[in-house]
C-alpha cells in the first residue's frame, strides 16, 4: 500500500513540474511581446493570468497600448 502511495505522489509532483501554469505564462509572455509589438504600441508590460477552473486552465492576456500601427492596406 505504502509503494503505492508513493508512486501515485511521484506522478503527481512529477506532472506538476511539466505543467506548470505560471511558467507557462512566463514563457507566453516572452513570446507574445514582440508578436504584439509588431503591431501595438505598448503603454506598459503584457500580463498573462490564469485561472484553474475544474480541470482546465483559463488564460488572459492583457495589455495597454499608446496606439495601434498602421496596416496600410490590407487585401482581403
Amino acid at each position: 500500500m505504502d509503494y503505492r502511495i508513493t508512486n501515485r505522489l511521484n506522478n503527481i509532483l512529477s506532472n506538476d513540474k511539466i505543467s506548470d501554469p505560471q511558467r507557462v505564462c512566463e514563457v507566453l509572455k516572452d513570446e507574445l511581446k514582440p508578436l504584439i509589438e509588431s503591431y501595438i504600441q505598448l503603454d506598459s508590460d503584457v500580463k498573462v493570468r490564469f485561472k484553474k477552473d475544474k480541470d482546465k486552465n483559463i488564460f488572459w492576456i492583457e495589455f495597454e497600448a499608446d496606439r495601434i500601427k498602421p496596416f496600410g492596406y490590407i487585401p482581403y
